[in-house]
């Protein structure tokens, strides 16, 4: 645990200890600290598989020791280093590096330097930046926090002494070079072991002493051989038999059809066993049965109500806030004294605190309060606002003086607003760029520790407010003379400039103009323009992936050909823009020329030219005719276009300047690739001037990841013009909201199949069940349409029915309902699992909008949901038992000495557990106020514990006082009862099963042994939650492997259904008016408490008891026990031994490989799972049968065992670096308490983030239950690699299947 070399004592007892291991199991070889995956997992050849020769795997082991010890790469998830013959930068660690050059590319493109940095002050801060190259990383940076060696950070002081950093000298700033790298919040150290240092590292790398073979440890290991086999031969005989057991497969057999159902049958009896004493469904199910239940009708009028008024409550908010801060910036421009001579500003430096607190420095401010706030995710101070200055702009500037001196006036109506419970940050951004917003918090900084830039024009709420949604396109000259003076670099960082200052609001595309020319051999070359947007034929989304996408192909792009084919692209350009009355044809469309505007080559064709007018060959200088180009900007002006001229380089050419001064347009010239932004500026004022000027139109905008940390977000933001000189812009105002809390109002009444979702004017999905949370979104995402989620095989036709559909009607912001029947989704799991459709579902929408916002909301109704039944609430029973909340630290054994937690559980991996209690944690949707419970410490523990073990009634929420959802607390009682079940089932099972819990529907969660769990927990959001609803009641739904979030390694988990109460009256007959008797005369879908005597006769699908009834249709909950995965292997592997099998046990035996897949074709047990790093999810969860063997999974699809579906999933990620498994699992898995306290322990320098938001074309699978598999389905495979044999069986009562491949 502490990474330190092992004594030559150890590595002799681990070489005994290892044998011993390879004697009893065989041995996984080990690789730089992973198992090696079995060939065939990558190849489909035959498996390897080392038995009883611990010889070959102890001497890699051995070899890799130093190349494992303290090494592993801690900035980029404690992957490996590995050798990188290849880097491009940081090329001294090519032999062994902790980065790719995909990486470097990601990292050090997103840092600039100080102003008037000289080369070498660029190659020192570029040194300093290749610490996250460094193998030895692990040993200087750790919980995001970098320890930087005294003597380096003077070296960079040194080196940048005369760069400019906020208008001052680096060398006049800092004192020496620990204050330069305090500044950036690097930690500083002598101890040269446990600090970086360029000279440290390359000392180090040149001394040999990565990556080599240790001859001594492989000599110890030799010997360890031998002190166990006590024989010399056996080394031989060991040696002998791994080697031919490597080199040769054993031919066998494939099980017969009985011999594979004697096995499924000895599975299905081995997980039963565990999962039905571990569970204990009877009982679980008895508390229910036993309880007094209220069937209650659901009031969708108060459902659509609450959330309407809670969504208006947030657009009040929003609306009072950027109103009074608009009102607040023109009082202090009024009440300003005299703007600052020009030339004459004292800088921002002499500024008091009070007027200008930079906010990349608020912790050097020691009479700051500054303090860790839940509500922002960050430590932020009330006593007044920050200031963040952009990078290019003058700290000496007079009006950047004089706005942040007047806007401090704002401060005092900036404090108030946070008494209004949904908003978040509120601002101002000036025309200058400045931002001054509320609460003060410090900017991040980057991985190099320079403060991440930002400019308040830039920005999604600023352009939202000062343009609005436009459609832009881009006219990029591509010719050949855009390559001469550099031209082209600037007509690029102008093409970056103006994609990135767009919002999701906004469309755009780029079309690339060249032409063809001669070439210097002669020949004729045919060039056309291009289109470089993934859309071919119209403008898209301005989106983060969309603009990732655009930049990435104009960065393909080079300067070459000729002009002659402008007049094509222009018409290229302008048939993208969209027509007709969409979304869009409210938008201003801006058409963007960017060219040198020369219609010469100036020579580059010296000897051969062609002139395309004259259709001949010539010595004349090629020359395009711009005539035609200027007709056509004209003609796109008279159809409403914005022209905007933008030349590249200072050569005062005619083309752009007449496009744009000629067409009502604007032109704007750009003389270098510095201060784009600055440059750029009569741009950004002209869309400024096209936008409404001062009236009262508050500007939403589409949900964006906010900069420091919130999550999605969505602005309210305002324009302010001067209130003496109309028509001048001085900024905009701002306010958001976190979509968190949207999302929580919204899923908070999410039951059985009905949920609600929300839309924008443009019908795309911003909230529904079946996109990612907020929290898991780690870009701006891609909205799909509603259409793609409420919509399968056309179905119900209702929903987009023109003018009376749901849609159309949403879209118009109309409220109403429409009733169909149609297919209803269900997951089968987590996210990425997909979904079940289950047809012929009645059910209604009820739907309304948000008033005075694009936004729509619907209630989606099933007709089985419209009658809930609940607990009866209960009054306390003394005695009853103690329920102990879930924060069990927080108990004082001295008063409450019934708890026994320790921390000292190595079983548990020292997480605090209590064996001789549950506990019970409550999800969000268990409070009146979700949001105020996951953003506070409301209510305190104490509180809690009082409710739950007292005699206090349990008011209704809208009360007075009111903080739990009644219900709940009855739920706490009912299953109190479960608690002595669970501690005294049968000892058998104690080792195997780690976790044993009951989720219920309202959201409480009752686990043992007791222990916490995060705050933001919910039962019914987890993956085995929504696998037990998915899957047929009456088996036992099995997850893929997966690391439990507790702490405790892989674990897998068994689900059943819990159902709520069936009224039985005292005579076990249905309740009096309870169940229609015609409800119980069918063959099928009987209704709950009617007889039966088969599963499939009941609505619930579940038969039980005695008399034999139909369960109640109403889920009360899921109950689950999670087995620790080699406690699960070992079930399996005894399974196969089982009585009737050949004593050779076919299962491991090289050659034949036996697995467990569930019914979506995901691995569930391999022998190679059991090896796999818990570090390294990706060798062992939700790992599909074709990577293991494609060739068989092939075959079953072929065999209609499988059906294989796709779809492009809008909100997927993918990774900048390919993926690497992690070599240590340090700062890594968190405990419970760790995790909740993420954002108050989280370190300065964050790790490198590989994911990122794109669209993906995704695969799944689903097994088709229509094919007959009574008997076994016996099978010959040929693939690309190899061939075999198959067969394959169902395990009774399981969603699994019994895969033996030869």
């Amino acid at each position: 645990p502490t990474h330190q070399k092992p004594s030559a004592g150890f590595a002799f007892k681990l070489s005994n200890n290892i044998l011993l291991l390879g004697h009893q199991y065989g041995l996984a070889s080990v690789w730089k600290g992973s198992a090696i995956p079995d060939r065939a997992r990558s190849t489909g050849k035959l498996a390897m598989r080392f038995h009883s020769c611990g010889v070959i795997g102890l001497l890699a082991c051995a070899f890799f020791w130093n190349s494992v010890d303290g090494q592993f790469c801690s900035f980029f998830g404690n992957k490996s280093p590995s050798p990188q013959p290849g880097l491009q930068n940081c090329t001294w660690y090519r032999e062994s590096s902790c980065c790719v050059n995909e990486e470097i590319t990601s990292l050090f493109s997103k840092v600039e330097v100080p102003a008037n940095s000289n080369g070498h002050c660029r190659n020192y801060i570029n040194y300093l930046m290749c610490y996250v190259c460094d193998p030895m990383q692990s040993n200087f940076y750790a919980q995001e926090r970098l320890t930087v060696c005294e003597d380096f950070c003077d070296d960079v002081l040194a080196a940048c002494a005369n760069a400019v950093l906020k208008g001052t000298r680096l060398g006049s700033r800092y004192a020496n070079g620990s204050a330069f790298c305090a500044d950036r919040r690097f930690q500083v150290s002598t101890a040269s072991e446990s600090c970086f240092s360029l000279e440290k590292s390359k000392r180090t790398l040149n001394s040999g002493s990565l990556a080599k073979p240790n001859v001594f440890l492989i000599l110890l290991a030799m010997l360890g051989v031998v002190g166990v086999s006590g024989r010399k031969s056996a080394v031989l005989l060991l040696g002998i038999a791994g080697i031919m057991l490597l080199l040769s497969g054993r031919g066998e057999a494939l099980a017969s059809d009985s011999d594979i159902k004697t096995m499924a049958a000895s599975i299905r009896t081995t997980l039963l066993s565990v999962a039905s004493n571990g569970i204990k469904r009877t009982a679980v199910q008895s508390v229910y049965d036993g309880a007094t239940s209220v069937n209650d009708g659901l009031n969708v009028t108060y459902i659509l109500g609450n959330i309407e008024e809670k969504l208006m409550s947030l657009t009040d908010d929003l609306n009072f806030a950027a109103n009074a801060v608009k009102t607040a910036v023109r009082d202090s421009i009024n009440t300003a004294g005299p703007p600052t001579i020009i030339g004459k500003s004292p800088g921002l430096d002499t500024l008091s605190r009070s007027v200008f607190l930079d906010a990349d420095s608020i912790f050097d401010s020691p009479a700051l309060e500054v303090q860790y706030n839940s509500t922002f995710r960050r430590y932020v101070s009330f006593q007044q606002s920050s200031v963040k200055v952009p990078s290019d702009v003058d700290y000496k500037s007079s009006s950047v003086y004089d706005e942040v001196k007047w806007s401090a006036g704002i401060d005092s109506v900036l404090r108030t607003l946070q008494l209004r419970r949904n908003t978040r940050w509120a601002y101002f951004g000036s025309e200058n760029g400045i931002y001054r917003s509320f609460p003060a918090s410090e900017w991040g900084s980057n991985f190099a520790g320079f403060r991440t830039d930002y400019d308040a024009r830039t920005r999604p709420w600023y352009l939202a407010a000062t343009s609005g949604p436009k459609v832009v396109g881009i006219f990029l000259d591509c010719s050949v003379s855009m390559g001469d003076y550099g031209n082209w670099a600037i007509a690029k960082a102008a093409v970056k400039q103006i994609v990135n200052s767009l919002s999701r609001d906004d469309q755009v595309n780029i079309v690339c103009s060249r032409g063809g020319y001669i070439n210097r051999g002669g020949r004729r070359v045919y060039e056309y323009p291009s289109i470089l947007g993934c859309k071919k034929t119209s403008m898209m989304r301005a989106t983060a992936s969309n603009r990732a996408q655009l930049l990435e192909q104009l960065d393909l792009e080079n300067p070459y050909g000729s002009g002659e084919e402008h007049n094509d692209a222009m018409d290229k350009l302008t048939n993208l823009y969209p027509t007709g009355t969409g979304a869009a044809a409210g938008c201003e469309k801006v058409l963007i020329v960017i060219s040198d505007g020369r219609d010469t080559d100036d020579g580059a064709f010296r000897n051969i030219c062609y002139d395309k007018n004259r259709g001949s060959y010539g010595c004349n200088l090629l020359r395009t005719n711009f005539s035609p180009l200027y007709t056509k900007a004209t003609t796109a002006r008279n159809k409403g276009y914005r022209i905007v001229g933008i030349e590249a380089g200072n050569l005062g050419s005619t083309l752009p300047g007449k496009i744009g001064c000629d067409n009502g347009g604007i032109y704007v010239r750009l003389q270098s690739t510095g201060n784009i932004r600055t440059q750029l500026s009569p741009y950004y004022s002209y869309l400024a001037r096209l936008a409404d000027t001062d009236n009262d139109v508050i500007r939403p905008t589409s949900p964006y990841v906010d900069v420091s940390g919130l999550g999605r977000i969505i602005s309210l933001s305002r324009s302010v013009y001067h209130p003496r000189y109309p028509g001048t812009l001085v900024g905009v105002v701002g306010v958001d909201a976190v979509l968190d809390d949207v999302e929580n109002t919204l899923l908070d009444d999410q039951f059985g199949l009905s949920y609600a979702f929300l839309i924008d004017s443009d019908g795309r999905a911003i909230i529904h069940p079946r996109l990612k949370p907020s929290a898991e979104l780690v870009d701006d995402p891609v909205y799909p349409h509603i259409s793609q989620l409420e919509v399968h095989n056309s179905l119900p036709t209702e929903f987009s029915t023109p003018t009376t559909g749901v849609l159309p009607r949403m879209l118009n912001q109309n409220t109403g309902s429409v009733a169909v029947i149609g297919p209803r989704a269900q997951q089968r799991g987590g996210l990425q699992d997909g979904v079940v459709w289950i047809n012929d579902i009645p059910f209604t929408y009820h739907f309304s909008a948000v008033t005075s916002t694009q936004y729509s909301f619907a209630f989606v109704l099933t007709a089985d949901d419209a009658e809930q039944t609940m607990l009866a609430s209960r009054a306390y029973t003394p005695g009853q038992g103690t329920d102990y909340y879930h924060e069990i630290s927080k108990y004082n054994t001295a008063t409450k000495a019934t708890i026994d937690y320790t921390t000292n559980d190595l079983q548990y991996a020292n997480l605090a557990v209590a064996r001789n209690a549950s506990t019970f944690k409550l999800a969000a949707q268990a409070f009146c106020d979700p949001t105020r419970y996951l953003l506070s410490d409301v209510p305190n523990f104490t509180t809690v514990d009082t409710f739950f073990n007292g005699a206090s009634m349990a008011p209704s929420c809208g009360s007075a006082g009111a903080l739990f959802v009644p219900e709940v607390r009855s739920t706490v009682w009912v299953t109190q009862p479960l608690e002595t079940t669970w501690k005294t089932r049968i000892a058998a099972i104690a080792d195997q099963v780690v976790w044993t819990y009951f989720g219920s529907a309202n959201g409480m969660w009752r686990s043992y042994p007791g222990s916490r769990s995060t705050r933001d927990y919910d039962p019914t959001r987890r993956p085995w939650y929504h696998r037990a609803l998915a899957n047929n009641p009456a088996v036992y739904a099995t997850s893929a492997v997966y690391l439990d979030a507790g702490g405790v390694g892989k674990v897998v988990t068994l689900a059943q259904t819990i159902f709520q109460t069936r009224a039985m009256s005292a005579t076990g007959v249905p309740a009096s008016g309870k169940v229609p008797s015609t409800e119980c005369s069918a063959t099928s879908n009987r209704a709950g408490n009617c007889a039966c005597t088969a599963h499939n006769q009941c609505k619930s699908l579940y038969c039980y008891g005695s008399p034999t009834r139909c369960a109640n249709p109403k889920i009360a909950g899921v109950g689950a026990v999670d087995i620790r995965y080699n406690k699960f292997t070992g079930m399996i592997e005894a399974a196969f031994t089982t009585q009737g099998l050949p004593a050779s046990d076919r299962c491991t035996t090289n050659g034949t490989r036996c697995m467990l897949i569930n019914d979506a074709a995901e691995v569930v047990y391999d022998q190679s799972f059991q090896s796999a790093a818990d570090g390294d999810p990706r060798n062992y969860q939700n790992v599909p049968l074709g990577y293991l063997n494609g060739a068989v999974m092939l075959d079953l699809l072929n065999q209609g065992i499988f059906d294989r579906f796709s779809f492009v999933n809008l909100q997927g990620t993918c990774q900048t670096a390919p993926y690497a498994a992690r070599a240590s699992d340090r700062d890594l898995l968190l405990s419970a308490e760790q995790r909740d306290n993420f954002y108050i322990n989280r370190g300065p320098i964050p790790r490198f983030q590989n994911d990122y938001g794109c669209q993906l074309d995704q695969i799944q699978y689903q097994r088709n239950t229509t094919v007959d598999l009574t008997n076994s389905v016996g099978k010959t495979f040929t693939g690309p690699c190899g061939k075999g044999n198959y067969r394959i069986f169902p395990v009774p009562e399981t969603n699994l299947l019994l895969l033996i491949v030869e």
